[in-house]
């Protein structure tokens, strides 16, 4: 059972408010940009929403992992379909798309519901932590960003929730840059052509 309230949430969150908000604008704006790109490419529209739901959840889901990846105060939880962000003791939390009711969409396995239900616990992880989601919304068109909310719920009922406003997504948010490898080195380097005789001074 989550043992922390609303109040010592948002507390414990207030730091990362301007990154969580971030991630989620940072994931629709990529796929704004790649439909953008699909459309001026002749490419016919994406046939179902979910896959426009799935895009940007792994947006997201890249950006939130790269963002969090060197701070010492969040454990970054990589699972099969899913990544989970742990704040010290008091929060664990993931990135969802938002229904009519501002739940979380899940297909209910084993589970999700040990996330969504508020007597279950996660292994491995404080037993005592609040489990929420980070709930975002675009508009009816799914061109700009709604809404970000932090939910915590017990089934299908919201217990509490609360907006990330748009001033916490108002701060530049810098993404760590992987350090280049040599894989990473072209594989074809231009090559210097000496000027032909003669045209040295023209």
């Amino acid at each position: 059972m989550d043992r922390f309230s609303e109040a010592d949430v948002k507390e414990s969150l207030q730091p990362y408010h301007a990154k969580i908000r971030a991630m989620v604008q940072r994931g629709l704006d990529e796929w704004l940009a790649v439909s953008k790109w699909r459309a001026e490419a002749g490419f016919a529209p994406i046939l179902y929403p979910r896959t426009v739901t799935n895009y940007v959840f792994d947006a997201i889901a890249r950006n939130a992992r790269s963002a969090f990846a060197l701070d010492a105060t969040v454990r970054v939880l990589d699972e099969a379909q899913t990544v989970k962000f742990c704040f010290g003791s008091v929060v664990i939390g993931r990135f969802k798309k938002g229904d009519d009711d501002n739940l979380g969409q899940n297909i209910e396995t084993q589970a999700v519901l040990q996330f969504i239900e508020a007597e279950q616990t996660l292994p491995g992880l404080p037993p005592e932590a609040a489990k929420v989601e980070f709930i975002w919304a675009a508009n009816d068109i799914g061109t700009e960003l709604k809404s970000v909310l932090v939910v915590a719920r017990d089934g299908d009922e919201v217990l509490w929730s609360y907006e990330i406003d748009d001033e916490a997504g108002t701060s530049v948010v810098e993404l760590p840059l992987s350090p280049a490898s040599d894989d990473d080195a072209p594989l074809v380097r231009p090559k210097r052509i000496a000027p032909a005789k003669g045209s040295e001074g023209k």
